[in-house]
C-alpha cells in the first residue's frame, strides 16, 4: 500500500509540474517591433515549480572517494577523482601529497549534497528509458552552446554510462566538424541491442546520435555580430578579439540532417529531436567590448539587452526552420565573486538572494587592481538572470501548424538559475573560477531535470 501511495504521489507531482511548464511553436520575424516586455503574464506560464527548493544533505554520505566513484564514476568514461582548492592561507605551504588529499575531498563534500524541490518529487532517474527516449527522435538530445553546456554534455554522458550504457564517439561515417561531437551506441553491445528492442526501432537509427555536442560560443558569428551591435553604437570595422570564441562553420546543415525524417522510420521515430541550448555568459559588456561606453551602467546593460533581443530574434528565425526540434532554452548559469569564500551550499534561495545583491561589493573584493575591479564588473555576472528571461520573454505564441508533417519548433524554458544559484561551494577553482563547476557536480542535477521534462513533455 505505501508503495501504492509513493507512485500516486510521484505522478501527482508530474502532473501538477506538466500543468506550469509552457510550450508554443515559434516563427520570429527579425523586423518585428513588438515591445516583448508588455503583457508577459497573459502570455507566458513560467515553468519554475519542480526547481524551487533547496540543497540538502546526501543520505547515506559518502564518506571516502572510493564511494563516491563507486556511484559516480565506476563504468564511465570519465573517473572523477578530485576537485580544484583554493590557495592556501598567507605564510602556509602544503606537500603533494596534501593538496592531492583536499582536491579529493573537496569532489566528494561537493557530491555530498542533493537537490530537493519544495513540492513533490522529480521521476526517479533511470538512464536506459532516457535513451530509449531519444532512439524515439531522428537526432537524440544536442547540448549547443559555450564551454558551460560542454561540461554539461560531458556530465550527461558519464551519466549515462554509470547505466552500463556504451557508446561511440565520432564514428567516421557521421558528418565532421572540429567543433561538434556526436555519440551514438555502440554497435553489437549487449545493452544497445536491449535499448532497441525497447525502443522498437529499426537498425538503421543506431547510425545515429544519442547525444551531442556543438561548440558555438555566440550563436551568430562575425558578420552578424557586427551588425547587431552596430545597431547599438559600434564603430563600423572594429577589431576583432574574439578568435578564442568557438564556432561550428554550418551548424544550421547539422541540425537540418539531425531533424529529418529518415526511410523506414516513420513508425517508430516519431518524437522531436532535442536541443539543450544557451549562450549568455558571453552577452556581456566585457565580451561585448565593441559596444560603446556611455555615461551610466544603466545606458550600458540598455544597449547590452537591445543587442541580446535582436540575437535572440534573429536565432529563432534560423531555428524556425527544422519541423521535429524542441528547444529547451537553459538559463545562464550564475557566477559567485566569492566562491573561494563558501565549502557549502545556502540554506536556501533567500540567502543566495541576499549574496547576489552584494555582486559588486564581492567582485571588487576579489580583484588586484583598479583595473581588475573595472574587468570583472563588465562580466555582468549579476545580469545574466534578467537576461536568460529575454529568451523566453521573446518566445512569441504563434498558432502551431495543423500539418501532421509539419510541426513548427517547440520552446520550453528550463530554468536552473535558482538551483544553481545556492551553490556557491561547486565552481571548478576557489578563487580563480567562480562560474564554471567542478564536474560532474551541479550538472548531474541539471541532467535529472532535464529527464523529467522530457518524461512530462512524452508521458510515459
Amino acid at each position: 500500500m505505501k508503495q501504492r501511495h509513493r507512485v500516486f504521489a510521484i505522478l501527482t507531482a508530474a502532473f501538477f509540474c506538466y500543468l506550469l511548464s509552457h510550450t508554443s511553436t515559434t516563427q520570429v520575424e527579425l523586423n518585428e517591433e513588438e515591445d516583448l516586455t508588455e503583457g508577459i503574464a497573459d502570455r507566458l506560464s513560467p515553468y519554475n515549480e519542480c526547481l524551487q527548493g533547496r540543497w540538502v544533505p546526501r543520505e547515506p554520505q559518502f564518506k571516502t572517494l572510493e564511494d563516491f566513484q563507486e556511484v559516480f564514476a565506476k563504468k564511465g568514461s570519465t573517473k572523477w577523482s578530485s576537485c580544484n582548492v583554493g590557495e592556501p592561507p598567507s605564510g602556509v605551504t602544503r606537500t603533494p601529497a596534501e593538496t592531492k588529499s583536499l582536491k579529493e575531498q573537496r569532489i566528494v563534500d561537493i557530491m555530498n549534497w542533493m537537490w530537493q524541490p519544495s513540492d513533490g518529487e522529480w521521476i526517479p532517474w533511470d538512464p536506459m528509458d532516457f535513451v530509449v527516449r531519444l532512439l524515439k527522435t531522428p537526432g537524440g538530445l544536442v547540448f549547443m552552446g559555450d564551454s558551460l553546456s560542454q561540461g554539461h554534455e560531458h556530465a550527461f554522458g558519464s551519466y549515462l554510462q554509470e547505466g552500463g550504457i556504451k557508446f561511440t564517439m565520432d564514428p567516421p561515417h557521421l558528418p565532421k566538424d572540429s567543433f561538434i561531437r556526436t555519440h551514438i551506441l555502440q554497435k553489437h553491445h549487449p545493452m544497445t541491442l536491449e535499448l532497441q528492442k525497447r525502443a522498437g526501432v529499426p537498425d538503421s537509427r543506431l547510425d545515429y546520435p544519442i547525444f551531442s555536442v556543438v561548440e558555438e560560443h555566440m550563436l551568430v558569428h562575425e558578420e552578424e555580430l557586427r551588425y547587431l551591435t552596430g545597431l547599438n553604437g559600434a564603430t563600423e570595422g572594429w577589431p576583432w578579439h574574439l578568435r578564442s570564441m568557438k564556432r561550428a562553420d554550418d551548424w544550421e546543415a547539422f541540425f537540418r540532417w539531425l531533424t529529418k525524417g529518415r526511410p523506414g522510420e516513420d513508425a517508430s521515430v516519431t518524437r522531436d529531436t532535442i536541443l539543450v541550448l544557451n549562450t549568455g555568459a558571453h552577452w556581456s559588456r566585457g565580451t561585448l567590448y565593441m559596444l560603446p561606453r556611455l555615461e551610466t551602467l544603466e545606458q550600458e546593460r540598455a544597449a547590452l539587452t537591445n543587442v541580446y533581443k535582436t540575437m535572440v530574434k534573429m536565432v529563432m528565425k534560423k531555428f524556425s526552420q527544422y519541423t521535429r526540434l524542441t528547444i529547451f532554452y537553459r538559463s545562464t548559469n550564475p557566477g559567485h565573486p566569492s566562491c573561494q569564500l563558501h565549502t557549502k551550499p545556502f540554506a536556501d534561495l533567500s540567502e543566495a538572494r541576499l549574496e547576489e545583491a552584494r555582486f559588486f561589493e564581492l567582485s571588487d573584493l576579489s580583484a588586484t587592481s583598479e583595473r581588475d575591479i573595472v574587468t570583472r564588473r563588465r562580466w555582468d555576472w549579476d545580469y545574466f538572470n534578467k537576461i536568460s528571461r529575454l529568451e523566453r520573454l521573446s518566445r512569441m505564441v504563434k498558432q502551431p501548424n495543423k500539418s501532421r508533417f509539419v510541426r513548427g519548433v517547440k520552446w520550453l524554458f528550463m530554468d536552473v538559475y535558482d538551483m544553481s544559484l545556492q551553490r556557491p561551494d561547486a565552481h571548478s577553482s576557489p578563487g580563480k573560477d567562480c562560474l564554471h563547476w567542478c564536474l560532474p557536480a551541479v550538472y548531474f542535477e541539471w541532467s535529472r531535470h532535464l529527464y523529467h521534462l522530457l518524461y512530462l513533455e512524452q508521458g510515459s
